[in-house]
C-alpha cells in the first residue's frame, strides 16, 4: 500500500455523502451514464465532488456582467480562462445524475467564456495573455460537449456552441501547423480536427487532423519519447531533446491516442502504444509522474502537470494493449484522490497542510479526464488483480541518452540523475541538470529527495502560484558555494559528465563538473570543480562529495522530504533521524564537523509540492571526499 493509499478512503467517504445530498433530479439520467458510473463508480465520485466545489466558486451575481458565470480561483485570484472547459464535465455530471443545476453552470460558464473569444473566432486564456494556441483545448471541450451531451442543451443553446465551434475551427484551419508553439499544440490540434470535422460533417477539417497526426510522428525519440516542448525542437549541444513528461502523459499521448480511435489510424495507434510504454517507466510505486528532468517541469506537480488534463483517457483507453496501462491509469487516480481536499485538487501532497489554496486550473482541467473516462471507456479503471510496473522492480540502471536522464532500481530504492542541458525558453532558473539526484525514492517510505526548479521563477504567471511568506528554497539535492547573493552549484553546470555504473552489489553513478550560478556561469574568481558519486546498495544510499577551486568553503545540501507533521531528531552530531508513518530514515554523515539540522525548520516548495527539512555538511576544499549515507531503519 502506498503511503496516499489511505487518503482515498477518507476522500471516498466524502464523496459518498455528497453523492447523496442535493435535489431531487430534474430529468432522468441516462442508461449510458449509469452504465459508465457503475463501471467506474471512484471517477464518478470524485468528478462529481470536484464539479460540486466549482459551482460553489461559479459566478452567479448577474449584476458583475463581465465575470458572471466564470468561476474565481481562491489561489490566484482570478478567473482562468479554462473555466470555459469545465462545460464538459459538468454536462457529464448532469447526464449522471439528471441535476439540472450542471446544466446551468455548463451554459454560464461557455457564455461567460466569450469575454475571451477574439474576432478571428480564436480564444485567448486570459486578458493579459495573447496567446491564442489554447483554442485548440477550447475546441476539444466544446466537441466532447456536443457529441456525448448535446441532447441535454435546448436547440437554441445547442446551435449557438456548434456555430462557436465552427468559428474556431475556421480559425484553426488557417492557424495551426506542426510547427505552432510546443508539440502538445499540434498534437491536440489533431484530436480538435478530428472531432470537429466528425462532429460537423467536414472531411477538410478531419484530413487536416490526420495531416497533423503523422507529421507528429517525426517527433519521437529512439526511446520512443515525444520531444518538442520547447523551441526549436532540436538536440541539444550534448544531443538531448525537448521532452517534458507532465505534457506528454497528460495531455499529448492522450489526445493522440484518442485520434487513433477515432480515425482508426493503426500506425499513429501503434506509435502512440509504443510510446505510453516508454512514458509509463518513470511512474513511482505510489503513481506520482517523475518529471523531476522535465523541460516544463516549472509546472510539475507530483501527480503531473498543472494544466494539462491527466493520463487516464490515454493509459485506460489503449488498456486492450498492455494490461499495465490500467495499472497506470488507477494509481495516479489514487494520487489525484489524495491530494483532493475540499473538493480541489491541491497542487501537490503538502499545500494543503502549508496553509496554500488551491488552484482551480488543476481541478478544471483533470474534471475533463475524468469525464472522458465516464463518456468513452468500456472498462473499470482499477486492475484485479494489481499489476506490476517497471520501477516496482529491482532491475539496477536504465539509461536513456536522448534526454540525458538515468533511473536508478535497487532494493527498495528508486532514484533518478540526470545531466540534461535543453533550457526551456530563457528561464535562467530552469530544471536541474549537473548529475543531480533528482529523485530518490523509497518503497515504503515513499519521497527522500525530489528536484524542484534551481530558483523558482513563474515562466507562465497566470498558470504557477506565487511562494507565500514561509521559508522556501531549492529543493534539489546540491552542491552549494554561496558567493556574495549568488549561489553557484552543480545544478546549473549543463556542461558535467554523467557515468552510470553496474558494481557489485549495486549501482554507482559519478559525475563531475563545476559549480555555476544560475547563468551557468562559474565564479569571477575562478572555476570551482566538484566530483559526485551516488552509491545505491539494497542496504542504503551513500552520496560521496569534493569541490576543489578558490573561495569559500562548498556545502552538500540535501532538502529531505519531512512534512512538519513528521519527526526529525538528532541523535548526535553526524546523525539525524526522521520517522515517517511507514518506518523511519537514519541519516548519517562522515564529517567532522557534522551534520547541520536546524530544529524544527521547514521550507516548502511549490514544485513539486513538498515540504523539506535541509540538513547540510561543509565541504572542505581539495579534502577527500565527505559523504552521507541514508539507510531505513531494519533494513
Amino acid at each position: 500500500m502506498n503511503i496516499y493509499r489511505r487518503d482515498v478512503l477518507r476522500w471516498a467517504a466524502a464523496g459518498a455523502t455528497a453523492a447523496a445530498s442535493g435535489f431531487p433530479p430534474l430529468f432522468a439520467a441516462g442508461k449510458g451514464a449509469e452504465q459508465s458510473i457503475a463501471t467506474n463508480k471512484p471517477v464518478f465520485d470524485l468528478l462529481k465532488t470536484w464539479c460540486d466545489r466549482l459551482l460553489k466558486l461559479q459566478i452567479v451575481d448577474r449584476q458583475d456582467s463581465a465575470s458572471y458565470g466564470g468561476i474565481r480561483c481562491p489561489a490566484c485570484g482570478f478567473l482562468h480562462g479554462g473555466s470555459a472547459e469545465t462545460a464538459y464535465p459538468l454536462l457529464c455530471v448532469a447526464q449522471a445524475t439528471g441535476r439540472r443545476q450542471y446544466v446551468d453552470a455548463a451554459v454560464q460558464v461557455q457564455a461567460w467564456s466569450d469575454n475571451l473569444s477574439q474576432p478571428d473566432g480564436s480564444w485567448i486564456g486570459e486578458h493579459t495573455d495573447r496567446w491564442k494556441g489554447i483554442t485548440v483545448f477550447r475546441v476539444i471541450a466544446l466537441a466532447m460537449s456536443l457529441k456525448y451531451h448535446g441532447a441535454l442543451l435546448d436547440a437554441a443553446t445547442r446551435e449557438r456552441w456548434r456555430d462557436r465551434l465552427c468559428r474556431a475551427m475556421k480559425f484553426l484551419d488557417g492557424y495551426l501547423t506542426i510547427s505552432t508553439g510546443n508539440i502538445n499544440y499540434p498534437v491536440t490540434g489533431a484530436l480538435s480536427y478530428t472531432l470537429a470535422g466528425q462532429l460537423l460533417d467536414n472531411r477538410r477539417w478531419i484530413q487536416r487532423g490526420r495531416q497533423l497526426a503523422r507529421e507528429s510522428l517525426k517527433y519521437f525519440t529512439a526511446h520512443h519519447l515525444l520531444f518538442g516542448e520547447g523551441k526549436p525542437a532540436a538536440a541539444s549541444p550534448k544531443g538531448y531533446w525537448p521532452v517534458d513528461l507532465g505534457y506528454n502523459v497528460e495531455e499529448s499521448l492522450p489526445s493522440l491516442a484518442m485520434y487513433a480511435i477515432l480515425s482508426d489510424d493503426r500506425e499513429v495507434l501503434e506509435r502512440v502504444i509504443a510510446a505510453m510504454r516508454t512514458h509509463l517507466e518513470f511512474m513511482l510505486p505510489d503513481g506520482a509522474w517523475d518529471n523531476s528532468w522535465g523541460t516544463r517541469n516549472f509546472k510539475w506537480s507530483w501527480w503531473g502537470s498543472r494544466t494539462s488534463d491527466g493520463c487516464q483517457p490515454g493509459y485506460l483507453l489503449l488498456a486492450g494493449h498492455d494490461p499495465r496501462f490500467r495499472e497506470v491509469a488507477w494509481r495516479n487516480f489514487e494520487l489525484l484522490a489524495a491530494c483532493t481536499h475540499d473538493g480541489l485538487l491541491y497542487g501537490g501532497p503538502d499545500y494543503y497542510r502549508c496553509g496554500y489554496p488551491a488552484c482551480t486550473a488543476h481541478t478544471m482541467m483533470h474534471a475533463k479526464a475524468l469525464a472522458t473516462i465516464l463518456d468513452c471507456a468500456t472498462t473499470g479503471m482499477k486492475p484485479s488483480p494489481r499489476l506490476a510496473l517497471p520501477r516496482d522492480a529491482a532491475y539496477g540502471l536504465r539509461h536513456f541518452d536522448d534526454i540525458g536522464t538515468t533511473l536508478v532500481a535497487v532494493g527498495e530504492w528508486r532514484a533518478t540523475v540526470t545531466d540534461s542541458d535543453w533550457q526551456y525558453r530563457d528561464v535562467s532558473g530552469g530544471h536541474a541538470s549537473g548529475g543531480a539526484l533528482s529523485m530518490l525514492y523509497h518503497h515504503h517510505l515513499g519521497p527522500v529527495l525530489v528536484a524542484s526548479m534551481t530558483e523558482y521563477q513563474r515562466e507562465e504567471p497566470n498558470n504557477q502560484q506565487r511562494h507565500r511568506d514561509g521559508a522556501t528554497m531549492p529543493l534539489t539535492p546540491r552542491i552549494e558555494c554561496r558567493l556574495g547573493a549568488a549561489a553557484y552549484t552543480n545544478l546549473s553546470d549543463y556542461g558535467a559528465v554523467v557515468v552510470p555504473e553496474q558494481c557489485a552489489g549495486g549501482v554507482v553513478v559519478k559525475a563531475h563538473g563545476r559549480l555555476c550560478d544560475i547563468h551557468h556561469q562559474s565564479p569571477a574568481t575562478g572555476d570551482v570543480l566538484f566530483q559526485l558519486a551516488y552509491h545505491f546498495t539494497a542496504g542504503s544510499v551513500r552520496i560521496a562529495a569534493s569541490v576543489v577551486g578558490p573561495g569559500a568553503a562548498a556545502q552538500l545540501i540535501l532538502p529531505v522530504v519531512c512534512s512538519r507533521e513528521e519527526t526529525a531528531a538528532r541523535i548526535d552530531a553526524q546523525t539525524v533521524r526522521i520517522v515517517k508513518p511507514t518506518g523511519a530514515l537514519r541519516i548519517h554523515t562522515n564529517a567532522a564537523a557534522g551534520l547541520a539540522m536546524t530544529a524544527g525548520r521547514r521550507v516548502f516548495n511549490l514544485v513539486p509540492g513538498f515540504e523539506c527539512l535541509p540538513l547540510s555538511v561543509v565541504l572542505p576544499r581539495g579534502a577527500a571526499d565527505t559523504s552521507v549515507e541514508i539507510h531505513v531503519e531494519g533494513q
